[in-house]
C-alpha cells in the first residue's frame, strides 16, 4: 500500500535538496524541445502565418509556394518534441529511481531503451485513444437511445472515473521502461492493483503544493512589477515579463521532478 503522506514528504524533500541535479537532468530534453520550438517558428514563418492578418488574398499564393518547406519544419517540430519527451522520461525516471546522471548537463543516448520508450509511448497513446473512442461512443449513444441528460451525464462520469483508474494502473509504465524492467505495462497493471485511490490522493497533495507555490510566486512577481510601476510603468511590465518566464520553467521543473520522484518511491514501496 502507498504511504501517501510519507511519499509526498520524501519526494518534496528530495527535490528541494537536489534541485540543481534536477536542472541538469532536464537540460538535455529542454535543449531538444527548444530546437522543436525554433523549427515550429520557422515553419510558421515560411507558411506565411503572420501575413494572414493583413493580406489574405496574397497569403494564399505565398502559402502554396512555401507549404513544402513549412510542412518540413513542422515535421521537424513534432520529431524533436517527441524526442524531448522520451529523453525526459528516461533521464528523469532513471535519476528519480537510480540517482543516475544528476551530475551531467548533457545526457542523450540513442539506444534500444530510447526506441522501447517510443514504442511504449505509442502503445499508451493508442490505449487511451481506444478508451476515449469507446467512452465517447457509449456516452453519445446513451443520449440518443434514452434522450435523458442525467443518464448521459452519469455515463460520462463513470467513463471519466474509469479514465483516472486506467491512468493509475498504468502510471509505472514509463518508469519501468526507463529502468529496464521487463513487461513494463503488465508489471504496472499488476503492481498498482488496489492502489489507485492512494495514488490519486498523492497526486492531489503534490498539485495542491504546486498550486500554492504558483500563487505565492505569482503574487511576488505582480507586487514587484506594481512597485516598480510606480517609478516607471514600462519597467514594471518588463520586470513582470522577465520574472514570469523563468518562474514558469521553475514551476514546471519542480512539478515534474516531484511527480517523478513520487512515482519512483511508489514503485519502491510496492515492489520491495
Amino acid at each position: 500500500m502507498i504511504a501517501v503522506i510519507k511519499t509526498f514528504k520524501e519526494s518534496y524533500i528530495d527535490v528541494r535538496g537536489h534541485l540543481l541535479s534536477w536542472v541538469r537532468v532536464a537540460f538535455t530534453p529542454f535543449l531538444i524541445y527548444l530546437i522543436a520550438v525554433i523549427a515550429m517558428g520557422i515553419g510558421f514563418y515560411l507558411s506565411g502565418g503572420m501575413t494572414y492578418i493583413t493580406a489574405e488574398g496574397a497569403v494564399i499564393q505565398h502559402a502554396e509556394q512555401t507549404s513544402a518547406a513549412g510542412g518540413f519544419f513542422n515535421f521537424i517540430y513534432y520529431v524533436f518534441y517527441m524526442l524531448a519527451i522520451l529523453v525526459w522520461y528516461i533521464n528523469g525516471f532513471r535519476y528519480a529511481a537510480l540517482g543516475e546522471e544528476g551530475d551531467k548537463w548533457w545526457n542523450f543516448h540513442w539506444n534500444k531503451r530510447l526506441w522501447k520508450m517510443f514504442l511504449y509511448h505509442l502503445l499508451v497513446i493508442v490505449l487511451f485513444a481506444v478508451y476515449g473512442a469507446i467512452a465517447a461512443g457509449v456516452t453519445i449513444g446513451s443520449y440518443f437511445l434514452a434522450e435523458n441528460a442525467f443518464l448521459t451525464a452519469l455515463v460520462g462520469i463513470v467513463f471519466g472515473l474509469g479514465f483516472f483508474y486506467l491512468v493509475g494502473r498504468l502510471v509505472l509504465v514509463f518508469l519501468n521502461v526507463a529502468i529496464d524492467k521487463k513487461e513494463a505495462l503488465r508489471t504496472s497493471w499488476h503492481v498498482m492493483k488496489g492502489n489507485v485511490l492512494h495514488l490519486i490522493g498523492l497526486f492531489i497533495l503534490i498539485w495542491l503544493a504546486i498550486i500554492g507555490l504558483m500563487i505565492v510566486g505569482s503574487v511576488i512577481i505582480v507586487l514587484s512589477g506594481v512597485l516598480l510601476g510606480f517609478v516607471n510603468a514600462m519597467l514594471g511590465y518588463l520586470l513582470m515579463f522577465a520574472l514570469a518566464i523563468p518562474f514558469t520553467l521553475f514551476i514546471w521543473l519542480v512539478a515534474a521532478a516531484i511527480t517523478m520522484k513520487a512515482i519512483a518511491i511508489v514503485d519502491k514501496q510496492l515492489t520491495k
